[in-house]
């Protein structure tokens, strides 16, 4: 079956160190894995969290990460909602879910990903459904294969 990622949490803190001229960034964890791997890239290319994608006149923009609503797939092209309007990327979903930061987005359904800082709740009132509202006002639906691994998701970052 499928690997189960658990995710460790990230502790940052300063120290201060007035007989350091440059800065000097350590990571410290039980072993250098995908996630750890992701931070330092991060911390290195802060434009990692950046993406390339087409505007309606197919001209190349490069938009945050961080202003993705949701990326959901229509024949065989992603749409990529942002607070600015919607863009186009000719990739499978699965191959830009393994770009995105993997504790920003979540899988709802196999057509669509959804950037979670940009939710505004999650409604589990309607048996057997989950309704998603984001705060663009958009509203979307999680299909119920996704319904466990959200809910297991959602306890998880609530401690």
């Amino acid at each position: 079956g499928k690997r189960k990622l658990q995710r460790k949490k990230v502790i940052i803190r300063f120290e201060e160190d007035k007989s350091k001229s440059d800065i000097d960034v350590v990571f410290t964890a039980s072993e250098e894995d995908g996630q750890i791997m992701a931070l330092m890239d991060r911390v290195r290319d802060p434009l990692a969290g950046t993406l390339t994608v087409y505007d309606s006149s197919s001209s190349a923009v490069k938009i945050a990460e961080s202003d993705i609503v949701s990326i959901s797939t229509h024949d065989k092209r992603l749409d990529i909602m942002t607070g600015d309007g919607t863009y186009e990327l000719r990739m499978p979903l699965y191959g830009v879910v393994k770009m995105l930061h993997p504790g920003a987005f979540m899988q709802i359904s196999r057509y669509e990903v959804i950037n979670l800082d940009k939710v505004k709740r999650f409604d589990f009132s309607i048996a057997g459904q989950l309704k998603i509202e984001m705060k663009n006002d958009m509203s979307t639906w999680a299909s119920r294969r996704f319904i466990p691994e959200i809910k297991s998701r959602l306890k998880e970052k609530r401690r």
